[in-house]
């Protein structure tokens, strides 16, 4: 008898021992961006790393207030997957779950981290220094970073506002860090380069937006103080607020106007039918009515695709590469319902919920490095808006320069070929013919555009008082995946001649 019992508690071991050398092992790490620090209400990032000692497939989630971002991997052993990973704004902090997903293997418990970001009440300033020199701004708080410590996504700067890099950090960023900088600077992020070197300050000034008075390049910390200190005195034009959405946007109003014209028969037959009709079966059929008209319309709201709509803000300037831009998508609640949309590619960089609170997950595509869907739940009269910002590439450039007449001779100075549009001069909207590159053309009768009223009153107030800008319509068909009804502007500031 004890024989058996224990040959049994041997198998029994085995089997244990066994099933755990099949069971894969995962190992995850994760670290913030900015040595752990951030604003309340800004994004920043999370560096996340996961291993395994066998190859599986594992379920990666990060989780943040309302919003879940999850992602699939493809394990292998002795290679670590390495991601970059968006955070929302958030005042809390975050949660990263990863779990095997093999259907052939044992799924084991989760690994979990939790995440909780050094929240700062004061201005952050970002040292990204090889030595051991420091600097104060009063108040400001201070952080110190290596060269990891500089996040990946653009979005991520949101959590600092200045940055003061030397030439030996600003040369050992990777490819993805460098892009994120100079996105950063495009959106007139406040930085200062220590550096003297004439093809560094080429670079970075030809990248430089809001006319070059964010970026700053200096020969010494000193100096990098006393410019940051002066720039900080200064105002840059902030983004557009998505308060303005309304001015901009042109809703699709086709479904409720169906329902509406279905409602206006109805009563338009029951008061025929009230004067006209004494019948009782008719009356009867007429009070009951309403219960099947209500039936219909219910019926058409699920019949009824929920038309997106997409709005797009953009503004350049001469000289610079790139434009940064604004964007809103609006997802119109016709029932309740689960609704899984696609994110444009071109817009999925710094994707996020418009309103903190809404409850919604992220599908993210490891192997692009970008968000791929949103799920979120809808009802009828609530809409649900994702939030974008990023910059894409500009070529265009305009020239002006004023006749005696009273009139202005425009010209293309950029190297590609751009469309009609219209010329903002003195608080009034000019025609601005189509025109290649170096071509010119007189511009002065003022016109008005009803439709464009709203958009254009946003594009003068986004001028600076006494200058001038070209504004022209986007084309976003080239937009992956961007809905039927997408809207979208460019500003471009014309230098003083």
């Amino acid at each position: 008898m004890r024989r058996r019992l224990l040959l049994s508690l041997g198998l029994a071991l085995c089997g244990v021992v066994q099933a755990s050398q099949q069971q894969p092992h995962l190992d995850l790490t994760v670290t913030p961006a900015w040595q752990g620090w951030s604003r309340p209400g800004r994004a920043t990032e999370l560096d996340i790393r996961l291993s395994t000692n066998k190859p599986t497939r594992a379920t990666l989630e990060l989780v943040v207030g309302h919003q879940t971002l999850r992602t699939e991997l493809e394990l292998q052993p002795g290679r670590v997957q390495r991601l970059h990973l968006p955070l929302s704004p958030s005042a809390g902090g975050a949660a990263v779950v990863a779990s095997v997903t093999a259907a052939t293997a044992a799924s084991g418990p989760p690994l979990r981290r939790d995440i909780e970001m050094a929240q700062s009440e004061s201005p952050l300033l970002g040292l990204g220094l090889a030595g051991e020199a420091r600097v104060q701004l009063e108040g400001f708080h201070t952080v110190a970073l290596a060269t990891d410590d500089l996040p990946r996504n653009a979005s991520a700067y949101a959590s600092i506002d200045a940055l003061i890099l030397d030439a030996t950090t600003l040369g050992a960023l990777d490819q993805r860090q460098l892009g994120a900088l100079l996105t950063h600077v495009a959106q007139c992020g406040r930085v200062v380069i220590l550096s003297n070197e004439a093809q560094v300050r080429q670079v970075l000034d030809g990248m430089a937006g809001c006319a070059g008075q964010a970026l700053m390049m200096a020969p010494s910390l000193q100096e990098a103080k006393r410019l940051l200190e002066a720039s900080l005195a200064a105002r840059v034009p902030a983004a557009m607020a998505g308060a303005n959405i309304g001015t901009l946007a042109q809703a699709n109003q086709l479904s409720w106007q169906r329902v509406t014209l279905l409602v206006a028969v109805y009563f338009a037959a029951a008061a025929l039918a009230l004067i006209y009709l004494s019948s009782r079966p008719l009356l009867l059929l007429l009070l009951l009515t309403p219960a099947l008209a209500t039936l219909a319309v219910l019926a058409l709201l699920h019949t009824m695709p929920a038309a997106a709509e997409l709005v797009v803000w953009s503004e350049g300037e001469p000289g610079v590469p790139l434009a940064r831009y604004q964007a809103w998508q609006r997802f119109p609640g016709r029932v309740r319902e689960r609704s899984r949309v696609p994110i444009p590619p071109q817009l999925a960089a710094a994707a996020q919920p418009c309103d903190t609170r809404q409850a919604m997950r992220f599908d993210y595509d490891a192997g692009r490095a970008l968000l791929s869907h949103a799920e979120f739940d809808t009802r009828l009269f609530h809409q649900v808006w994702l939030c974008y910002a990023g910059s894409f590439p500009m070529a265009r450039a305009i020239a002006t320069q004023g006749q005696p007449d009273g009139l202005h001779r425009v010209r293309n100075a950029g190297a590609r070929a751009w469309p009609q549009g219209w010329l903002l001069l003195a608080g009034r909207a000019h025609d601005l013919p189509a025109l290649g590159p170096g071509g010119s053309a007189v511009v002065g009768a003022p016109t008005g555009r009803p439709l464009r009223e709203g958009v254009m009153r946003t594009a003068l107030a986004r001028t600076p008082p006494g200058a001038a800008a070209a504004l022209w319509e986007l084309e976003l068909a080239a937009v992956a995946d961007a809905p039927a009804e997408s809207q979208g502007w460019l500003l471009v500031a014309v230098p003083p001649p």
